[in-house]
């Protein structure tokens, strides 16, 4: 007995309680931050403690994309596929992502294939997935259109701009997003046409068009375009637009959040300012109202607070001198928003 007791030492490490959670909240508000090596390290902490756990295996899959670490991340979402982990359709949809961005457009079509031939899916699934399988056929028959400057031929590019115009009005972000990034690489006096029906549908996603519209600034593309986000219908000339960035009251919103709370709590913090930038840049060009910072700041507080599972509201009210309604109003938008703009990889 006295020699067991020498032999075995008494464990120094203490199990803090709702580690998991912890680690999961942490990893997310690293992973929306765009502090990729820190959220990739909380998941893998997490799958350390619970191996099987989804949000923690799509967290790393996400986490390894953004690092540009693409074969690992390819290898996990095939795991996770196999075995089950996760919902199979928001993984596929991720898997189906790295490997466009790894230019494998064979096996996209042959995953594809085997899901249209395998899945009973809505109307609506179906087509996106049928518009997806006749890009990446024809992307490879040709897989590097950004690159090869041999002119091809005019019918060609016809029914490949078709197919893009047709990709941008899916109801899947992801090919929304193909989409514009294959548009990119064409002429825009060649797809402006295609710009405008899509900044003008109401259906296209808010970051989508935003993205569209930067790089019709880019392109010094001298124009007026209608634009349609949430439900208003606005008049807008390109070469007016301002930088999303560099805009004073933007920067004056992620001063007061950072005064406020980057000692106190830096993740969330973290989390408040990537809210703000998603916010803004899903209602760019118009800008937030009231133009108040603190008001602002306030707000993206309780947000974070409530996305990240903590009550960072209630230690508001003694704090301000802005009617409830007023704010939770604007929390409310920034939540929708949020949950709207974050698309179906949610956690």
């Amino acid at each position: 007995m006295a020699n067991d007791k020498k032999g075995k030492k008494p464990s120094n490490v203490v199990p803090l309680p709702n580690l998991p959670a912890r680690l999961l909240e942490k990893g997310m508000a690293s992973l929306k931050a765009k502090h990729y090596k820190e959220s990739l390290s909380c998941f893998l902490q997490l799958l350390e403690l619970d191996p099987g756990h989804p949000q923690g295996h799509l967290g790393v899959v996400l986490s390894l994309i953004e690092l540009g670490q693409l074969q690992e991340a390819k290898t996990r979402a095939e795991r996770m596929l196999k075995q089950g982990i996760g919902e199979y359709f928001d993984v596929l949809q991720i898997y189906l992502s790295i490997l466009i961005q790894l230019s494998e457009y064979e096996t996209v079509v042959s995953v594809v294939e085997a899901v249209l031939g395998e899945h009973q899916l809505p109307a609506a699934q179906a087509e996106s997935f049928y518009q997806l399988l006749h890009f990446s056929r024809k992307m490879a028959e040709d897989p590097e259109p950004g690159v090869d400057f041999t002119p091809e031929p005019a019918e060609d590019r016809k029914q490949e701009i078709e197919t893009l115009r047709s990709m941008l009005t899916s109801s899947e972000i992801h090919n929304q997003w193909i989409a514009m990034q294959q548009l990119s690489y064409m002429d825009p006096e060649e797809t402006l046409s295609v710009y405008r029906e899509f900044l003008a549908n109401e259906e296209g996603h808010p970051g989508i068009k935003t993205m569209a519209l930067n790089y019709l600034k880019s392109k010094n593309v001298e124009e007026t375009v209608t634009l349609h986000k949430f439900g208003q219908m606005y008049s807008i000339s390109i070469q007016e637009l301002h930088d999303v960035y560099e805009e004073p009251f933007n920067l004056e919103v992620k001063k007061e959040v950072e005064d406020r709370l980057e000692q106190e709590n830096p993740t969330l913090s973290q989390f408040a300012l990537t809210i703000w930038w998603d916010y803004i840049l899903a209602i760019y060009p118009q800008v937030p109202e009231p133009a108040d910072q603190f008001f602002w700041s306030q707000a993206l507080q309780c947000a974070a607070g409530k996305l990240s599972g903590m009550d960072a509201c209630e230690e508001l009210q003694s704090d301000i001198e802005i009617h409830p309604e007023t704010l939770k109003k604007a929390v409310d938008q920034l939540l929708d928003i949020e949950r709207f703009t974050f698309g179906p990889n949610k956690f």
